[in-house]
């Protein structure tokens, strides 16, 4: 499964993001919110959420526990344009994958797109 959700209440950026997953053939589904993205995972499931740090109402850290308490095996990256050693702290501590810095170009997304699916691959269980 390659449906990916983003969240991010900019929404250029978000229809840029969603753009070039799908150019990478990935499914893009976007959500201007937290609230908007739990209702989301609610009704399917993603291989990944890329949630934007810095948003009115549930922030990303806050969206990132509630979604892992609802799709515990998804892999989440967090991208902020303000990034410190403490929010890449709580991000772990919450079970973010990654966490990106803003601004970033398209080939450093998806190279942490792909390096997140990967790490997910390999530590999933095998089915037999």
């Amino acid at each position: 499964m390659k449906d990916i959700l983003v969240v991010d209440d900019d929404r250029i950026v978000l229809e840029l993001v969603k753009r070039v997953l799908g150019r990478e053939g990935f499914v893009a589904y976007g959500a201007e919110s937290g609230e908007e993205a739990l209702e989301q995972i609610k009704e399917r499931t993603f291989s990944l959420m890329i949630t934007d740090y810095n948003m009115p109402g549930l922030n990303g850290l806050e969206l990132a526990r509630k979604g892992l308490e609802l799709a515990p095996q998804m892999p989440i990256i967090m991208d902020s344009g303000m990034i410190s050693p403490n929010l890449v702290r709580l991000a772990k501590e919450i079970g973010i994958s990654r966490v990106l810095p803003k601004p970033f170009l398209v080939t450093e997304l998806m190279e942490t797109v792909r390096d997140v699916m990967e790490m997910q691959r390999e530590w999933a269980p095998s089915a037999g």
